[in-house]
């Protein structure tokens, strides 16, 4: 759902001005002082799966420092109404501005109208209505022609067995074109593709200098643009798909306030290109007195495995190599408690990747059972040595907070320095790292430094 959820909703739940204005707008062109703590609604109803969370949090006025729990709101009366029946939420005690449905809610149904209503303690009340999709199926998958006149063949679907595997949802790059053919007793007001890629790091599906020397890199996950539907049939656009390996589909049929809010946002619109969304000085919410989504879809999805163009045919990872393996190694002085925390990465297809970060904000917590202690730790400053293409996932890290332990254990003995197992915490946890080791070594008399690493592929 991340890349499905407007940029603009995200934007502005989650900072005070909305999203990364052109250089030559303000702000207040979109919400000048009477948007200031105005409520922002994010839920979406997806039919046939449980009632959602519903998230609500306030605006803030731009050039105001934003925390994300403060702008939470809080102790609100928040209830979903449908065909008589009223779902009261319940503030999540976990996370600030959170509202969780009734355990024993039934399904989102289709063709159907769900209201929603929060009170806040203090200000309006804010309404909205949503009138979901009806179910849809998607009865074909098949590849056409490059002029859309010939069928090549019919894909399979998840429900006819393995997919990523099967010989006929093996494709090529840019050659011939995906047509999903519906089943949808009504219509939706449009439609969008989400596509993920599965892999971990497979390479581009083309070449491609300036991901490659400029280090950039892209998201494995794509939303298409809005697309209309085409008798019963929809066509896949190959935008979307930077990466070979298996890719999953998710199509969306969405209702009104979700097609509203994607065509009128103009956050990112280039106003000298004749994007979608321009003409609108502000965003089409259909919220009373808030703005944000509460919106709904119908989902169904498929996938298949997709390969450069004029690649003969694979399987898996050796279409790319399958020799993806990675080291993390890590200092830290007992003294000081500072350090470094050190990643090494080659995916077997000359994606590489060599970066650090700075260790933070170290302390001594309460070790495991099976720890002679354990240390919790923040990732600061990351330095990039080398990224050709390996680094996307490791570099997201800095500001994550580790806990590791090292193990009573001994697991080796190298030149009389003895080695030990070594632990992490997770989710009130504690399990052992497979190909972990941590060590003591004399770094003067009066501090020690604390080595310890693993190794996965």
């Amino acid at each position: 759902m991340k890349a499905l959820i407007p940029l603009l909703l995200l934007a502005l739940a989650a900072c005070p001005a909305p999203g990364p204005l052109k250089a030559d707008r303000d702000p207040n062109d979109l919400f000048g002082p009477s948007e200031d703590n105005v409520v922002v609604i994010d839920a979406i109803l997806i039919v046939d799966a449980p009632l959602p969370p519903i998230d609500l949090r306030r605006t803030a006025a731009p050039g105001t420092p934003y925390a994300r729990e403060e702008a939470a709101l809080n102790n609100a009366e928040v209830t979903l109404s449908s065909g008589g029946a009223t779902f009261a939420y319940l503030p999540d005690p976990s996370a600030p501005g959170r509202y969780l449905p009734p355990t024993d809610g039934p399904p989102v149904a289709p063709d159907t109208e769900y209201a929603l209503r929060v009170v806040p303690e203090n200000g309006l009340e804010v309404r909205a209505t949503t009138l979901t999709p009806s179910r849809i199926h998607i009865a074909e998958l098949a590849l056409m022609d490059g002029n859309i006149e010939a069928e090549l063949r019919q894909l399979r679907l998840f429900g006819d067995g393995e997919v990523y595997s099967a010989p006929a949802n093996q494709l090529e790059y840019a050659v011939g074109v995906l047509e999903i053919r519906l089943q949808q007793p009504g219509r939706a007001a449009s439609y969008q593709f989400g596509i993920e890629n599965l892999e971990r790091a497979s390479p581009l599906l083309i070449d491609s200098d300036f991901f490659r020397n400029e280090g950039k890199s892209r998201d494995r996950e794509e939303t298409s643009a809005l697309l209309r539907l085409d008798g019963t049939a929809l066509f896949m656009p190959w935008e979307g798909m930077f990466y070979a390996g298996r890719h999953r589909v998710k199509l969306f049929a969405v209702d009104r306030n979700w097609f509203d809010l994607v065509r009128t946002d103009n956050i990112d619109a280039n106003r000298e290109t004749g994007e979608a969304g321009q003409g609108f000085q502000r965003p089409l919410f259909h919220i009373e007195n808030g703005i944000g989504l509460f919106a709904s879809a119908a989902v169904d999805s498929f996938g298949f495995f997709v390969r450069r163009k004029g690649a003969p045919p694979c399987a898996g990872c050796n279409c790319w190599g399958c020799g993806d393996k990675s080291t993390w190694s890590g200092q830290l002085d007992t003294e000081t408690g500072g350090g470094r925390l050190s990643f090494e990465r080659d995916v077997g297809t000359g994606a590489t990747c060599v970066l650090s970060f700075e260790i933070a904000a170290t302390v001594e917590i309460e070790p495991c059972a099976d720890c002679a202690f354990a240390v919790e730790f923040e990732l600061g400053k990351v330095t990039i040595y080398v990224d050709e293409g390996a680094c996307d996932e490791a570099r997201e890290l800095q500001g994550t907070r580790l806990r590791l332990g090292q193990g009573l254990a001994v697991i080796a003995d190298r030149g009389g320095t003895p080695g030990f197992e070594l632990y992490a915490e997770a989710d009130d946890m504690w399990a052992r790292i497979e190909r972990g080791w941590s060590s003591i070594v004399a770094r003067s008399k009066l501090a020690d430094l604390w080595l310890f690493g693993f190794t996965s592929d």
